[in-house]
């Protein structure tokens, strides 16, 4: 053990360095090597799952059609971008109904500031009563996709690419997730987002990582 820490401080390059302490770090921490298995473990199995099955069973999904990109690429296409696309719309609409029907139900409530609170260009109803955290609970099922939908695109486009299966139907899972995650939080109890399937929003998108970093192994010829 010595003499590895030895050669760990000494003529190790700084990058594998830096890495031997990360996985030391997480022989330490089983906690942390659970998490990461859960998070990375899905994507890593399905992106192998694909590479053998397909060439056996499903070759024509892997032949080039139109632009020289795969054929299943077009299901990328039309799950990951175009169906994602209806579903953060979904949702923002979902934050536009709250924004009317806890106005409304504030004023009812006597609320002097209804409009105020909750009209636009407000994003947060300010206040902490009951309604004005159940708008923000709303709100934020949408914000929070919104925050992550930038990564979900770029790497559905790239991890496409090389594992379109893998891809496609890790954006489906991301939609479904999506609805669920706020539904939890439009219960107005935030941690109620990790109920049922609400959780799987980052399954689906560590699977996307997985995928992403594997097609940068084929183009680099790894894979």
């Amino acid at each position: 053990e010595e003499v590895g820490s030895y050669v760990s401080r000494t003529i190790q390059p700084k990058g594998v360095h830096v890495l031997v302490i990360a996985v030391r770090s997480a022989q330490r921490s089983p906690q942390s090597m659970s998490l990461f298995v859960q998070f990375f473990g899905p994507g890593v199995a399905a992106c192998v799952a694909e590479r053998t099955t397909t060439r056996l069973y499903m070759p024509s999904l892997l032949e080039s059609g139109g632009y020289g990109l795969p054929k299943a690429f077009g299901g990328v296409v039309a799950v990951n971008l175009v169906m994602s696309t209806f579903a953060m719309i979904s949702l923002g609409m979902r934050v536009g109904k709250a924004r009317k029907d806890l106005a409304e139900k504030a004023k009812r409530d006597g609320d002097e500031h209804a409009e105020e609170r909750f009209g636009l260009p407000k994003m947060q109803a300010e206040g902490f009563g009951d309604l004005a955290k159940k708008f923000n609970c709303v709100q934020r099922g949408h914000q929070q996709a919104l925050e992550t939908y930038g990564s979900f695109l770029s790497l559905s486009v790239v991890g496409g690419l090389a594992f379109p299966i893998t891809t496609m139907v890790s954006g489906l899972l991301w939609i479904y997730a999506r609805g669920k995650w706020a539904d939890g939080y439009a219960t107005g109890d935030p941690s109620k987002r990790y109920q049922s399937a609400g959780r799987h929003v980052w399954t689906a998108l560590g699977n996307l990582m997985m995928a992403s970093l594997g097609t940068a192994l084929v183009i680099a010829g790894v894979l």
